[in-house]
């Protein structure tokens, strides 16, 4: 007898446990569209936004969450991926954050989503690497077949 309300219990236990998991899920699979409009030329990830009207898209938040970044009156479209996500509720309004680099150069750092609750966030662009040039020696003429 012991066995068969424990088991029952197992039972209860596994379908509730089920039943948050899928609630989770679902909450977690909304999907977000906004505007915005830039002044100046901004970096996103490895995407480069001239000023301008531009609309996003998110269909995840599950990393890599991918955004897709077209701008209005174009048909091209940018995919950018996310650095990280995270579920603090900052504000309850949307809002995109430019940040500036070294350089003074301007890049999307991240992405509160308010009506979701997350927070999208997006590493600073890389510095260029200065190139390096070696000099060489004298080049010994050959000539072929003598």
């Amino acid at each position: 007898m012991k066995s068969i309300r424990s088991s029952s219990l197992l039972k209860v236990l596994v379908l509730a446990l089920g039943v948050l998991g899928a609630s989770v899920s679902s909450a977690h699979a909304q999907t977000a569209t906004g505007k915005f409009t830039l002044t100046h030329e901004t970096r996103w990830g490895g995407v480069v936004l001239t000023p301008g009207d531009y609309t996003f898209s998110l269909e995840s938040p599950s990393l890599p969450a991918p955004i897709m970044v077209g701008k209005a009156g174009t048909p091209a479209v940018a995919v950018v991926l996310t650095q990280a996500v995270s579920s603090e509720r900052l504000t309850d309004t949307s809002s995109l954050i430019l940040s500036h680099d070294e350089r003074g150069e301007s890049f999307v750092s991240g992405l509160y989503l308010g009506n979701l609750g997350l927070s999208l966030h997006y590493a600073a662009p890389k510095a260029p690497t200065p190139a390096e040039t070696a000099k060489l020696g004298p080049i010994a003429d050959s000539q072929a077949g003598r």
